[in-house]
């Protein structure tokens, strides 16, 4: 911890996920929270999931720090429901302010915008709190797909931050389409991984490796891809005995499967379902795998690096920013064929996997570390302080 990390005032993180649910930015959530705390900063989280009982405030039975409340949407349908979101939203907002006075929180950092942000909009023009607004992907990329209440919260939010986070070079973009009069500063912090945790294979697992194992994790939802790379998969120029797993639930598994029946791909693919820990199947696989047509900057493509795996994927996170063939190759997306060319290339060629995913192990460590990401948060609630 560096020594005047104690001096930043109270945070309040606002997440619309955060434990249970599956996803990157309910992992990004609680690593935040984490590091957060462990530097010194006093540091709370409330999740506005929807999972509270009621329109009060709840805590965590379990932890001090993590707090529940459910936030209206802000509705333009009707001067109805314009009406009742005031009211619940004035009842709402007067709960979190006063909670926000109490722990004299200095700053907000709200994670994924959605339809609920128009409060703490509120909240940064009555109160004054620093607000920084942190995109991770669907809530800029799917921008225009959002009803009209939501474009509208959450165009107002960036208008009104005091600096916004992205994760990706192309949110930079997106988001200075969004709000193209934006003089807050656009601040990029990619995504980070924990290398102590995410690790190169214990001697163990490379006894165990016998066929050639390509990996793909997800959450199976659409912009996966998944059905996909099970075709690539199907046609891919690699040996009889190569195996495909996949890590993970969601909307499109029984689609993947049945994709993998009409292709008699029988036990070459190996349906796992969701793992808590998902390190055994990077460390006995010589290949990840990622098709995604739409992303942030996919964590699992940092935590295969950790792992010393090389990667196959579209051009989404670290795979648009480092060199094509240095961790791994990129192809464009809904592609089968040429997904497919690429796993063939790596799968067929055991020591340029393994520099790969050496060189991919040496970029964790060097440039996507959890120190790297905290540090940069920090310097960037410094700087909105000394604006302030």
């Amino acid at each position: 911890m560096r020594p005047s990390d104690r001096s930043i005032g109270a945070v309040l993180l606002v997440s619309p996920w955060f434990r249970e649910s599956v996803g990157g930015v309910a992992v990004i959530a609680e690593r935040l929270l984490g590091l957060l705390t462990e530097a010194g900063v006093d540091t709370t989280i409330m999740v506005t999931d929807g999972t509270a009982a009621s329109d009060d405030l709840e805590c965590d039975s379990m932890f001090s720090n993590v707090w529940y409340q459910s936030i209206p949407p802000f509705s333009l349908h009707s001067l109805r429901s314009v009406a009742s979101a005031l009211i619940r939203g004035s009842m709402v907002f007067w709960k979190i302010a006063r909670t926000i006075k109490a722990r004299q929180v200095q700053t907000i950092l709200l994670l994924f915008p959605t339809e609920c942000s128009w409060l703490f909009r509120v909240l940064r023009f009555l109160r004054g709190t620093r607000l920084i607004v942190s995109c991770q992907g669907n809530d800029i990329t799917k921008f225009n797909a959002l009803p009209p209440n939501g474009r509208w919260a959450v165009r107002g939010v960036l208008k009104s931050a005091d600096a916004i986070i992205v994760c990706a070079d192309h949110l930079n973009e997106k988001v200075q389409k969004l709000v193209p009069a934006q003089r807050r500063p656009i601040v990029l912090i990619p995504n980070c991984v924990d290398v102590n945790y995410f690790t190169m294979p214990p001697p163990v697992f490379e006894t165990l490796k016998s066929e050639r194992t390509i990996v793909h994790v997800s959450n199976f939802a659409p912009k996966k891809r998944t059905p996909d790379i099970i075709e690539a998969f199907a046609i891919a120029d690699v040996p009889e005995d190569t195996r495909l797993v996949m890590v993970g639930a969601g909307h499109d598994l029984e689609v993947a499967r049945e994709r993998a029946r009409s292709l008699r791909l029988g036990r070459r693919v190996e349906f796992v379902g969701t793992q808590r820990d998902v390190r055994p199947f990077l460390w006995r696989a010589d290949l990840f795998v990622l098709a995604s047509d739409d992303e942030g900057a996919p964590l699992v493509l940092l935590e295969a690096m950790a792992c010393g795996l090389p990667w196959v994927s579209t051009a989404w996170g670290v795979a648009a920013t480092i060199p094509d063939g240095e961790c791994g190759l990129v192809v464009p997306p809904r592609s089968p064929g040429k997904l497919a060319t690429a796993m063939a290339e790596l799968i067929n060629d055991p020591q340029r996997c393994k520099k790969m995913g050496l060189q991919g192990r040496r970029r964790a460590e060097t440039d996507f570390t959890a120190r790297i990401y905290l540090n940069a948060h920090l310097d960037l609630i410094r700087q909105m302080e000394y604006c302030n």
